[in-house]
């Protein structure tokens, strides 16, 4: 390979077969999921990683799902690691790092979430892995809030909680505009989301309410419920504003 010039890639499936590349999994059961490589041989390369790609624990228990497709460069004798965007495939995936490995399940039902994603790097976690859990097992926000803190009585939620269950319900709705979802129907989070200045004005779209406004303002589009442009007000433009205010400790 002459200077400057780019290292083949090879798709993950291929590179689990070579002898001279030594790899390696480590998940946490939740939203920590790497890929370490050793690449014995004399030809650096460039790995591809689908999304959609599911990896289980040893024991074949926990499952994690890459939400987004990756390539990470390892160059010729050297050793590289990726981390990779995930989102756990059950609420009751135990929150302990442990190695993993890669699988050839697929999961057909997050195929329209995973295309959503595809494009949106900045989605945040939280939002993801609610969206994903409520397509595979319908969760409550009570038993999101479990999965939150399994270890502990959780406290009242939180203003930010409330907000990715409803920023999840969104989604959700754009995806599955048909289905009904348990959070949908979740006495608890209608409550909380229309007294929560957050996403007030979200939840009240989603849950149908309209109020009379002289100016004719109306509540934000619903796909601004993840991050697509600029000030959508969504999740990361919110935590950007609030990076951007806080006091410096300078």
């Amino acid at each position: 390979m002459s200077r400057g010039e780019e290292p083949a890639t090879i798709p993950l499936t291929r590179a689990l077969t070579r002898t001279d590349l030594k790899c390696e999994w480590s998940g946490n059961g939740r939203d920590q999921l790497s890929f370490s490589v050793s690449n014995l041989s004399a030809t650096p390369i460039r790995i591809a990683i689908p999304a959609g790609l599911i990896a289980a624990t040893r024991a074949g228990g926990d499952r994690l799902v890459v939400l987004r497709a990756a390539q990470f460069s390892v160059a010729a004798r050297a050793a590289s690691d990726v981390a990779l965007p995930v989102a756990a495939l059950s609420a009751k995936n135990v929150a302990t790092t442990q190695p993993y490995q890669a699988t050839t399940e697929t999961e057909p039902r997050l195929a329209d979430l995973l295309a959503f994603l595809a494009d949106k790097p900045d989605a945040p976690k939280a939002t993801s892995q609610l969206a994903v859990l409520a397509l595979l097992e319908d969760l409550t926000f009570s038993h999101w809030r479990q999965f939150l803190a399994p270890l502990r009585e959780p406290p009242d939620p939180t203003p930010a909680e409330v907000t990715q269950a409803i920023d999840a319900l969104g989604v959700l709705r754009t995806l599955a505009p048909a289905k009904t979802f348990a959070l949908a129907t979740d006495g608890e989070l209608k409550s909380r989301a229309l007294r929560n200045p957050w996403c007030r004005a979200k939840a009240m779209q989603l849950y149908g309410i309209t109020l009379p406004a002289s100016d004719g303002a109306v509540p934000p589009d619903i796909r601004q419920l993840l991050h697509l442009t600029p000030g959508d007000n969504c999740p990361t433009c919110r935590q950007r504003t609030q990076m951007q205010t806080s006091p410096s400790d300078l």
